[in-house]
């Protein structure tokens, strides 16, 4: 006689199946807005200095998000018993957001690409060795998958261009904002459980513009002022609101229901969206290459969702 464990309520499994795949949307949408943010920061880099850009951006966010923390009461709350949590989380996204701005000053937005790929990676060895998560060997297939539709992307499906590619000091600043962003995604758990998504997202933006000011004190003095004109005033908010609110709000809830190594695995779809948004406002062409990396991300995607949902589904319907 085979011998059940304890049974689930249809409901409950249900529940739980609908909020992963709310996370899973959320997921792709965050790497919309990210990928929204390469194509617009494309737009206006020559004209709107990357730390300036960065620091207002987050500033702004934390302006609209003001009102609905008021609501509540004071603000300090927020940050009582939770300081050392913000400095970490703050400090790791916003500095993270600010090396890669600069890094695409002194080298090519490929080579960021490229480097960024090694972030799904980073986050599973990271996430395995300090919280113990372990992804499936057909999940680890689907983000090698996913890996290689971008390198198929960013190379153009041409062997010679991985020959002819090259890297310089910009690219040491891109791997280290690829750390801090694994380091952010490990780390979003510790996330106050007693807040809100707005409130603990405030208290974030809150102490990463702390954090931000000194940098943008001295490209403002010494290299070049941030521009006061609406063309500006429109790029920040436009990033205020897609990027740092929605895509942190997005990108945080997402993160904690599936965790950081499944989570990862979507930020590879950010150039998927960014060659159908760079086609669309900037009259560039997408090519054979771009459908094909296009697949291949999809199919590790799929990889890494179906296999967790077939995991979570038996261990909802058998004891441990």
């Amino acid at each position: 006689m085979n011998k059940k464990g304890p049974s689930i309520p249809a409901s409950g499994v249900s529940g739980r199946q609908q909020s992963v795949s709310l996370a899973h949307a959320y997921l792709v949408l965050t790497a919309f807005f990210l990928a929204s943010n390469h194509v617009i920061g494309r737009g206006v880099h020559d004209v709107i200095p990357p730390v300036g850009l960065n620091f207002w951006r987050w500033v702004v966010g934390a302006l609209i998000l003001l009102p609905w923390v008021l609501k509540d009461g004071s603000p300090a709350r927020i940050f009582r018993g939770n300081m050392s949590t913000y400095i970490w989380l703050g400090g790791f996204v916003t500095l993270s957001t600010m090396l890669v701005l600069i890094a695409l000053r002194t080298t090519t937005a490929i080579n960021v690409s490229v480097i960024s790929v090694f972030q799904p990676i980073l986050t599973v060895i990271i996430a395995g060795t300090f919280l113990g998560e372990r992804l499936r060997t057909t999940q680890l297939i689907g983000i090698f998958a996913a890996c290689t539709g971008v390198a198929v992307m960013l190379f153009r499906g041409s062997w010679s261009a991985v020959l002819e590619l090259e890297f310089n000091s910009g690219d040491l600043l891109t791997l280290l904002a690829v750390c801090g962003f694994s380091a952010y995604a490990i780390n979003v758990s510790r996330i106050p459980a007693g807040l809100s998504a707005l409130e603990s997202l405030f208290g974030i933006i809150v102490i990463g513009c702390i954090i931000l000011l000194p940098f943008y004190l001295v490209e403002a003095i010494w290299f070049m002022a941030m521009p006061m004109d609406m063309e500006t005033l429109w790029v920040v908010l436009v990033l205020a609101l897609t990027v740092s609110i929605l895509g942190m709000l997005m990108w945080n809830q997402g993160n904690r229901t599936v965790g950081p190594s499944r989570a990862a695995v979507f930020l590879n779809l950010i150039p998927v969206f960014a060659a159908v948004l760079a086609s669309g406002f900037l009259g560039e062409q997408v090519y054979w290459f771009h459908w094909i990396g296009a697949g291949f991300i999809g199919l590790g995607i799929w990889m890494v969702v179906r296999v967790g949902r077939v995991v979570k589904q038996m261990g909802d319907g058998y004891g441990k």
